[in-house]
């Protein structure tokens, strides 16, 4: 007699099969690079030279934005796989809990997200002049990882809930842009205030603490909200 699997083991299984499917179908990784790579490129040769203590604040408005339309393009794609194999159609009839599955693809779309945004700031650094100490910088870093936090845990909880809708490629950036405006206004303000004082002050504190609460609402919704729209009978 078989026992039903464990929520860590399902999450597991699920985000190594998603990998898995990405790694075979290599433009799915490489698209959201190359279109940040775009961006910047554009950036840099569309902007004039800036003053030095210009320079870092368009880094972080530069990779922020690349980070932001790539990441656009990873989440729309995020339940594209499923959909085609009729994947939902066989989860609500499975043991597996629809929740797992939505952490999985946190997971996964996090770690795609964190590959992307790693290039587009060590190319925005080459692009700007920047020191490289930046990539290493564990504020720097926490930043992003912040920001991705946001962009994956509201983009996840759209492409559940959009999943069956009509127009599904229109509809998802709609609501992707406006939802996602406090996340990138936070971790702007929190990078840019730290990259010119290198002072964790009550101002860079305050937009910090702003950052963690949105993703904090972003992420709870998503896995309520997620599980919820997956298990939706079509």
């Amino acid at each position: 007699m078989s026992h039903d699997p464990s929520s860590l083991q399902s999450t597991l299984i699920i985000l190594r099969h998603s990998l898995r499917i990405d790694i075979a179908a290599k433009e799915r990784l490489i698209t959201p690079v190359f279109f940040a790579a775009i961006i910047l490129l554009l950036f840099s040769f569309a902007i004039p030279e800036q003053p030095p203590e210009i320079r870092s604040r368009m880094m972080v408005a530069e990779s922020l934005l690349a980070i932001f339309f790539a990441m656009q393009i990873a989440l729309s794609r995020t339940f594209e796989a499923e959909r085609q194999d009729k994947v939902f159609e066989h989860l609500r009839l499975s043991p597996v809990d629809s929740t797992a599955f939505i952490l999985a693809k946190l997971l996964h779309v996090l770690l795609v997200g964190s590959g992307v945004s790693f290039f587009t700031l060590l190319l925005s650094l080459i692009l700007q002049g920047q020191d490289f100490s930046l990539v290493t910088d564990p504020v720097v870093l926490g930043g992003c990882l912040l920001t991705l936090l946001g962009l994956t845990g509201i983009g996840v909880l759209l492409a559940a809930i959009t999943l069956r809708a009509d127009g599904q490629q229109i509809i998802f950036p709609l609501l992707y842009f406006p939802l996602s405006i406090p996340v990138l206004l936070c971790a702007s303000e929190a990078l840019i205030q730290w990259l010119d004082t290198h002072k964790w002050d009550d101002t860079m504190r305050g937009w910090a603490t702003m950052l963690i609460a949105f993703d904090a609402i972003y992420l709870t919704m998503t896995l309520l909200l997620g599980s919820e729209s997956v298990d939706t009978d079509p």
